[in-house]
């Protein structure tokens, strides 16, 4: 799940991106978890999962000549849901030498039966406040209507369209739809992360295949590092667009395209922005403790 703003405002990422980067994190620790409604989530756990920002590919005239930085995404489990926290730090060098320091933050909360969502979220630039977000979704159902309602910027009520997903049940989701083998979905997401309300959401699945990334784990068993037992796996390429249907654009908010392991686990991450791509290359991983529930 990433978040739906970014960076001095160069591009939002939506914390709905897949657990990947959200990034999962699961097999063989410790059963099956109970889904969200509507998704299977045998294989997807909690976790922390730190990844390390530089900048990718670049097209002709493109004004980012440098991307340095850190992305920290936490996904954890009670018996009431998910909670989801996600934070970015980048400083982006552009042709003339200046540099832009953005800090990212979001933090979410939602019920295991899919009816509600409490969110925060900031963005600061350069030390100062850009955009401030905070508030509650609620629906009798999840394949029901719902109300959004913000208390920060500022009051303001929305309309959440029935079947939209919040940002862990889209995880859980994606992973579902990767075990069927699935090429293609259109979803709609929500997360509160800024004023734009839901978004539709395009997903492409690849094929099952060798990951391209050159991540080795660590050679013994390090202290707060399950890369060992977490990496390795197959992966397939899995390619998201954001588009927020207040806005009727035909153009993205945001796209990114990922390597995604079975377990969940996305080893590297790409974000294309108009002009530039920022890479996010897996550097550590840890499982976070499942509840004991009763039933």
């Amino acid at each position: 799940m990433l978040r739906s703003h970014f960076i001095s405002r160069l591009s939002p990422i939506p914390a709905l991106a897949p657990a990947l980067i959200l990034g999962g994190v699961a097999a063989c620790l410790g059963g099956a978890m109970a889904a969200a409604p509507g998704a299977d989530a045998a294989e997807f756990a909690p976790h922390r999962a730190v990844y390390q920002l530089s900048k990718g590919n670049t097209r002709s005239g493109q004004p980012v000549t440098g991307v340095a930085g850190t992305m920290m995404i936490e996904i954890d489990e009670s018996c009431d849901g998910w909670s989801l926290s996600q934070r970015i730090r980048m400083t982006v060098t552009d042709n003339l030498g200046g540099d832009v320091d953005s800090d990212s933050r979001y933090a979410s909360f939602e019920s295991r039966d899919g009816a509600k969502l409490r969110f925060q979220s900031s963005d600061w630039q350069d030390n100062n406040l850009v955009e401030e977000t905070a508030g509650t979704a609620e629906r009798p159902a999840p394949d029901q209507p719902g109300t959004a309602k913000f208390t920060k910027p500022e009051e303001q009520t929305f309309e959440l369209p029935a079947g939209a997903l919040f940002p862990v049940a889209f995880n859980l989701d994606l992973v579902k739809r990767m075990e069927k083998a699935e090429g293609f979905a259109s979803l709609t997401g929500f997360d509160g992360g800024n004023l734009e309300g839901a978004y539709t959401i395009t997903v492409f699945i690849g094929k099952p295949r060798a990951s391209d990334a050159k991540l080795t784990p660590p050679k013994a068993d390090l202290p707060g590092d399950d890369r060992k037992a977490l990496l390795g796996g197959q992966v397939r390429n899995v390619r998201v667009a954001y588009f927020p249907i207040a806005s009727r654009t035909p153009e993205p908010e945001l796209e990114y395209e990922m390597e995604l392991q079975a377990n969940g686990v996305s080893p590297v991450i790409r974000l294309d922005y108009q002009r530039y791509q920022v890479l996010a290359k897996l550097v550590e991983v840890k499982a976070l403790s499942k509840p004991s529930c009763a039933n």
